[in-house]
């Protein structure tokens, strides 16, 4: 009995044991398109908690915040070239990813105070019917997640917004190595950040008729 069950535990494993390297290598393929998805619900859904009105302040705002950190990340970084030395001789150090880190973080606070307290009011003129609204809103969400995700490769590269080498940047070319849906926004960067402000024209053309 005990030879028998043995026999049948080692035929399990035999089953099994080729499969786990597949299913780690699909893990670590998948993590960064995961990632994508997840990022775009997150944003989407949030679109639709807050309602359209709300969803279209966020692309305002994301759109003043990204220009706004980025002249500050530039004066800040010649601001520190300039300092080296005497940063040096203190025992401190800026380097680029630290930048970076600053620049996340003010852009996540940036948005969050031009959305809330910039005095920013939507209204249009003709209100879509709901089924019409819903997809408008669901497209805000969607357009609102591309724009973010290209604003935050580029702050993390340590490049200018629309730089053409982005995919090259030390910090995201690894990104890109199997994942499909990482090379579509990098690549694709001028186009998620041009979707805002054409979906907005559209939209204000359509509810102010």
């Amino acid at each position: 009995m005990a030879r028998e069950q043995s026999w049948h535990t080692n035929r399990l494993k035999s089953k099994i044991s080729p499969k786990l390297p597949i299913l780690r290598a699909m893990n670590i393929t998948l993590s960064w398109d995961l990632f994508v998805i997840v990022f775009f619900a997150i944003v989407v859904a949030y679109s639709f908690i807050i309602g359209k009105h709300q969803a279209v302040k966020i692309i305002i705002a994301t759109y003043i915040a990204t220009v706004a950190v980025q002249g500050l990340g530039n004066i800040l970084a010649r601001m520190t070239g300039q300092s080296q030395p005497l940063l040096t001789v203190l025992g401190l150090s800026m380097d680029s990813s630290l930048i970076a880190t600053v620049k996340l973080v003010v852009f996540a606070a940036a948005i969050i105070f031009i959305a809330v307290r910039a005095g920013i009011e939507v209204s249009y003129v003709k209100e879509t019917g709901s089924i019409l609204s819903t997809i408008i809103t669901g497209l805000f969400g969607f357009v609102t997640a591309g724009m973010l995700l290209s604003t935050l490769l580029t702050f993390i590269a340590g490049g200018p917004i629309l730089d053409a080498s982005l995919s090259q940047a030390a910090m995201v070319s690894p990104m890109l190595t199997g994942s499909k849906l990482m090379q579509l926004m990098v690549f694709n960067q001028d186009l998620w950040f041009s979707l805002p402000a054409l979906l907005l024209i559209g939209v204000g053309f359509l509810s102010n008729k």
